[in-house]
């Protein structure tokens, strides 16, 4: 007996040994940092591990609470067998305009619990803004910050500006040579606002070239971006200068001499003033973002976005990284007005990419950003389909695939619909696993005259399957000589070239640069009379217009494509 229960509290202490906490949630598509967060209807969405019996959800602007696991900000509680995978904030009320939040995940299994990393982000900022000092009774929250010149700013209770008693003054005294700034407190602003400016200056000179101006920062001075210049060589004002600009987030103004200090006497300021306009257009208040798990591409949908007047579409901004990284928002796509998703396919394996989006109306107007949404490109897409084309030859379809990497891919099986569903009509060994080039070719021969599509659906080992886009192609007889409008144009790097000849003979079809010089062949053939599609890959040559050209027999067609990178 006594060997029995020794034996079951080892078999009990090696079941323990082995049991294993969950991993922590991870990939939130609201990710740190993230701004332009609206105050009604937000999700969050993020990635649970395996092996989790349940989930709680902790959400407050006390990021100390959070951190603490406070039962008052569990907001949702998943005990015993439910597994959330996004929050929707509605039920936690309205958030508060320019404001952090706080969240994270705790994951729970039979051997105990994990928490995800505090995550932060920032409601967005209120799109109406408006801010109006007269330095009446000194400099307000202004802030001397040089580098040079930290005595030479003071307030004066004078009027040399044009506006009531009371202004900022920039003395020559005492003397240097550099730059000298006064920053005015933080003000709250949307990502990409559209701000009125105007403030009184009086500029009084001395000597040479006077250089002074008005510009905005959004790290604290680090950096600085001028919006208003005056290189003087006498007395300039006083007069009100107005100006307007979009502004790139939360800033702060400010004012600066540059040179030498000993060329002017005094530089005076008032009146400042700085609003939005009190109609304008609103972003989309909900844009989500989705790495595709098996084909390299990230999806993005958004709601409707507003405008004064005609919205006439929306803009697509992408960067590498999470919304804290440094790397520039760069734009990557414009919509129509009906169009409310998109397909990035210009992605790569094991990135991160932190999309954002305003809306554009009349008159080239844009809106501010709303939310950044991020989305994680994972390390390897089990099978990456990068091209499926069909051409035909006569009677017969050629079809051609190739993949960029393949994981577990035991074939594709080749799927043809002429009028209703489709059928089964052949398949192709895969390769396995291998992070080669794989080209791949299939022929579907002796059709009828007609209309054909076809696709491909991947299988893997495991028996998961996954479809290839449709591809369409027509069995005719061509009876005119003609040269297609490559498909895509703009493209990246490869792009469909489809042609008919209508007699037998020898066809050409090439490629020039703008100025006439062949960049490379693409046929150089006797054929049979029929129609051909040709896939022509770019990747070698720069960005840039190019012409393709198609001969045969005595017959020539010439037209443009645009290779964009």
């Amino acid at each position: 007996m006594t060997k029995f229960l020794l034996t079951l509290v080892l078999f009990s202490l090696s079941i323990q040994s082995f049991a294993q906490l969950p991993a922590p949630a991870s990939n939130p598509m609201t990710a740190p940092g993230a701004i332009g967060i609206s105050l009604y209807g937000h999700t969050l969405y993020w990635s649970n591990p395996i092996n989790v019996d349940y989930n709680e959800v902790y959400f407050s602007p006390d990021s100390s609470l959070v951190a603490n696991l406070d039962p008052s900000v569990r907001f949702y509680n998943g005990y015993p067998s439910t597994v959330f995978s996004s929050a929707a904030l509605n039920i936690y009320g309205p958030l508060l305009y320019n404001t952090k939040y706080y969240w994270r995940i705790v994951e729970y299994n039979s051997s105990g619990n994990t928490p995800s990393p505090i995550w932060d982000f920032t409601a967005k900022a209120s799109p109406v803004f408006g801010y109006e000092h007269f330095f009446n009774s000194g400099l307000d929250g202004w802030q001397i910050i040089g580098p040079s010149g930290l005595t030479n700013w003071y307030w004066q209770n004078s009027s040399n500006a044009n506006g009531s008693p009371g202004e900022i003054v920039f003395s020559w005294t005492p003397l240097f040579t550099g730059d000298s700034y006064i920053m005015s407190p933080e003000f709250p602003a949307a990502a990409n606002s559209f701000m009125a400016l105007n403030f009184n200056y009086y500029e009084d000179w001395w000597s040479d070239t006077v250089v002074v101006g008005c510009a905005y920062t959004t790290d604290n001075g680090n950096s600085w971006t001028s919006i208003w210049e005056l290189h003087a060589t006498g007395n300039v004002g006083p007069e009100t200068v107005w100006s307007s600009l979009y502004i790139p987030g939360n800033f702060r103004l400010g004012f600066y001499y540059t040179g030498f200090s000993n060329n002017i006497d005094f530089f005076y300021v008032d009146n400042v003033g700085i609003s939005t306009p009190i109609t304008v257009a609103m972003p989309p208040s909900f844009l989500q973002t989705q790495a595709n798990p098996t084909e390299l591409k990230v999806a993005l949908t958004w709601n409707q976005g507003s405008g004064l007047g005609y919205v006439t579409g929306y803009q697509i901004q992408r960067k590498n990284g999470l919304p804290t990284s440094s790397s520039p928002y760069v734009t990557i796509a414009t919509t129509d007005s009906i169009t409310f998703s998109y397909e990035d396919l210009n992605v790569e394996l094991n990135n991160i990419y932190t999309y954002r989006i305003c809306t554009l109306w009349d008159g080239g107007l844009l809106s501010h950003y709303g939310n950044e949404s991020t989305a994680y490109v994972p390390p390897i897409v089990p099978v990456e389909l990068t091209s499926f084309a069909a051409t035909s030859e006569k009677n017969d379809v050629i079809l051609n695939w190739n993949t960029a990497t393949e994981v577990n891919n035991q074939g594709f099986e080749i799927q043809r619909k002429t009028a209703g569903e489709f059928e089964r009509i052949g398949f192709v060994e895969g390769k396995g696993t291998t992070t080669e080039v794989q080209n791949y070719l299939f022929r579907d021969k002796d059709l009828l005259s007609g209309n054909y599509t076809y696709r491909l659906k991947q299988m893997d080992f495991d028996g998961s399957f996954a479809y290839s886009d449709e591809v369409e192609i027509d069995i005719e007889q061509p009876s005119v000589f003609y040269l297609g409008q490559n498909y895509p144009n703009p493209f990246n790097p490869t792009t469909n070239i489809k042609y008919s000849i209508p007699t037998d003979g020898n066809v050409t079809l090439k490629v020039y640069d703008i100025l006439g010089k062949e960049v490379t062949t693409l046929v150089n053939e006797y054929q049979q009379a029929g129609t051909f599609d040709v896939v022509f890959n770019g990747s070698n040559l720069a960005s840039g217009v190019y012409y393709y050209q198609l001969t045969s027999g005595e017959l020539t067609s010439t037209k443009k494509l645009m290779l964009t990178k």
